[in-house]
């Protein structure tokens, strides 16, 4: 019995690997609550994931406890990426906060003038602003926009307890009131993933705190 149930599992292929999105019940605003149960714990630097999606739009949640990798987080933002093939191409991305404490670093890790690439300050830096890049082409092609030209795209960012959240919401489908979209439906299968950059600044050295980059292969919920 048992060396059958090994088969059937085996015969299943890799959708068993798939982990599962909730249903969203409300896509508006940053949500405090509703992502604690759908955790998907990443395994490394006390992090989180949490992806729901209704209808229309997808939630991803980034939580973390590591002090190290908040500071980085709220220094130069994170980047959560979707790929609607389910691989962990860098196909749509948004990068969140934009500015928010000290210089960030450019990609490439070369230095760079002020605002010329993706990675650095925008305006208002030292807090988190209003203002979302976009990614559409890996690291190459980004727009940097604010949430009320964002086309429904929202991202928050709040602290609590020892307890930093990040959130993304995303439509699913492009249109004429959405024109920044990653193209999936409930039931799809995607991947979501999660990124930061190591950093250069005058006080740390690049080795001072390692990047994070995690991925999963997530089934989009459909009712």
């Amino acid at each position: 019995m048992r060396n059958l149930f090994l088969l059937l599992l085996l015969a299943s292929g890799c959708t068993s690997l798939a982990l599962q999105s909730s249903w969203m019940d409300s896509p508006g605003g940053i949500d405090r609550e509703s992502w604690r149960s759908a955790l998907i714990a990443l395994g490394e630097r006390d992090a989180s994931l949490a992806v729901q999606n209704d209808a229309h739009f997808i939630r991803v949640s980034f939580i973390t406890t590591d002090p190290a990798l908040q500071e980085r987080i709220l220094h130069q933002g994170i980047f959560i990426w979707l790929d609607p093939y389910g691989g962990e191409s860098h196909r749509f991305g948004i990068r969140y906060p934009v500015a928010w404490g000290a210089m960030p670093v450019s990609v490439d890790g070369e230095p760079h003038p002020e605002g010329s690439l993706p990675g650095s300050f925008g305006p208002g830096w030292g807090k988190p602003g209003d203002d979302i890049e976009i990614y559409t082409d890996g690291y190459k092609e980004y727009e940097r926009v604010g949430k009320k030209d964002a086309g429904g795209i929202d991202a928050g960012i709040a602290k609590f307890s020892d307890t930093l959240l990040c959130q993304i919401t995303v439509p699913l489908r492009g249109g004429a009131e959405s024109p920044y979209a990653f193209s999936a439906s409930p039931g799809d299968l995607i991947g979501v993933g999660i990124e930061t950059r190591a950093n250069l600044t005058s006080v740390e050295s690049i080795g001072s705190i390692l990047p994070l980059q995690a991925w999963r292969q997530i089934r989009l919920a459909a009712r």
